[in-house]
């Protein structure tokens, strides 16, 4: 036992002494010409084992990149589509204020209390109907008129539920709307011709009307103010020995292109 002891006690000191010596040969410099000599020897191989560290480390740091990209691409899409969401936002707002600026721009007598409403969809057949995303609890009511942003007359509220209402379109064969020729100064009724037209009867037959001339409302009836545009005459009829005359009317109004339209609060 105690020759072990004394054996590890004796190694331990011949390793400090080549250590001390090391270190003062490399003090004095002594070990410059060794420690060349061993990088000269060891250079190929350091040289070979970052070659091998390169080649396996490139496709995980390629790997890297790819997952680093990806998650780069999935941000931007995301972003994109964020900026695209807002950008269809202020598009929608633009052309809300725009309607709302054509609206303004009326003259002060023909300023009306309005809803704005958005055109939901409509039933062409058997009735002229056109949906709208407002109703009694925004303050709509059954007969009022519907606009466009340019006071063209659209139609009048049919049905007014809680949140939506049906506008009966004055291009509807039941529609009936009491009108009044502007330069002329005639008065008729402008019927519905089953969505394929509007036309003015029960003009007086020896009555001068002209083409082109603008149809507006007259104001006789409840819920339609006077002085909305109807449609422009395109054509006149008149029969032998008949006591009026008709029109044909091409409507002012683009029913299949609203978008959003205005319930005129009397």
């Amino acid at each position: 036992m105690n020759n072990i002891s004394r054996s590890k006690f004796i190694n331990f000191f011949v390793v400090l002494a080549v250590i001390l010596l090391l270190i003062f040969f490399n003090w004095r410099g002594w070990l410059a010409a060794p420690k060349s000599l061993v990088f000269w020897a060891t250079r190929p191989f350091v040289s070979l084992f970052q070659v091998v560290d390169e080649w396996v480390a490139a496709p995980w740091n390629f790997f890297i990149t790819l997952k680093d990209l990806s998650r780069e691409n999935a941000n931007l899409t995301s972003e994109n589509k964020r900026l695209l969401g807002d950008t269809a936002r202020l598009k929608e707002t633009a052309r809300e204020n725009e309607w709302l600026r054509q609206r303004l721009n009326l003259g002060p007598a023909e300023k009306q209390n309005l809803v704005m409403a958005a055109a939901a969809g409509s039933n062409l057949t058997p009735g002229q109907y056109l949906l709208i995303n407002k109703g009694r609890a925004d303050g709509v009511a059954t007969g009022w008129a519907v606009v466009t942003a340019n006071n063209f007359l659209v139609g009048r509220v049919a049905e007014a539920e809680d949140n939506f209402s049906r506008v009966l379109l004055i291009s509807d064969g039941s529609s009936v709307i009491n009108a009044l020729t502007q330069d002329s100064r005639v008065n008729g009724a402008v019927r519905g011709s089953y969505g394929l037209g509007l036309a003015l009867e029960m003009i007086p037959i020896d009555a001068q009307i002209n083409i082109n001339e603008m149809v507006l409302s007259s104001g006789l009836n409840d819920g339609v103010p006077k002085g909305l545009v109807i449609g422009r005459i395109v054509s006149v009829e008149k029969k032998p020995n008949e006591i009026w005359q008709r029109a044909i009317l091409a409507p002012a109004a683009d029913i299949k292109s609203l978008e959003r339209v205005f319930v005129i609060q009397p």
